[in-house]
């Protein structure tokens, strides 16, 4: 076993936390995700998907961004009952701007990196990248939907990672996808408790 799929696997078991400590709304999911994406930077430069390795570093940034906001949520709140982030609701409007702005975004970036870099994919890697940065913004912020954006997200990262030869990472997003489910069902249960 080489080098790079140790980084793998052991990226894919931080992923496997991060995203089961999200799901239950534990401020340690930040932590893993931040090592996971760390690890993950290396190995995307390595097989060229400079996007999602743009993408990965863009995750670290959240990860912090992630932590503090949702633990100065629970430091403000500390003396009363709810102590985590409340699960929000965005109106359309927010997801007909996300959807062109993000489209939009998604086909420059796609000609830039076809036309400047060696990038293998580079119009599927934009989608998911521009995509990503708008469905993590949303996760930090704790809006339910995310979930919708993730699901289709993970789904088409599995056929970009089986394509670079990526199989752990096509394994995670496989279960990323599935988890994506029981994440929407998870936060809207803890919506409807919330009384709104």
């Amino acid at each position: 076993m080489n080098l790079n799929t140790i980084l793998e696997i052991i990226s894919v078991v931080f992923g496997i936390l991060y995203l089961i400590l999200m799901i239950r709304e534990n401020i340690w999911c930040w932590v893993f995700g931040i090592l996971a994406s760390a690890i993950t930077v290396y190995l995307y430069v390595h097989v060229t998907l400079y996007l999602e390795a743009g993408l990965n570093i863009y995750y670290i940034l959240a990860g912090f961004y992630g932590w503090t906001y949702w633990y100065r949520h629970q430091k403000k709140e500390a003396a009363s009952e709810k102590v985590n982030v409340p699960i929000r609701i965005w109106r359309p409007t927010n997801h007909v701007i996300a959807i062109l702005t993000s489209g939009i975004l998604s086909m420059v970036l796609g000609i830039i990196m076809h036309r400047y870099t060696n990038s293998e994919r580079p119009y599927i890697d934009a989608v998911i990248t521009v995509f990503s940065f708008v469905a993590t913004y949303m996760e930090a912020r704790k809006v339910l939907s995310t979930w919708h954006y993730w699901f289709l997200l993970n789904a088409a990262s599995i056929f970009l990672q089986l394509d670079r030869g990526l199989y752990f990472f096509a394994i995670l997003s496989v279960f990323y996808t599935i988890m994506s489910v029981y994440g929407f069902k998870r936060w809207k249960k803890t919506l409807l408790s919330q009384g709104t």
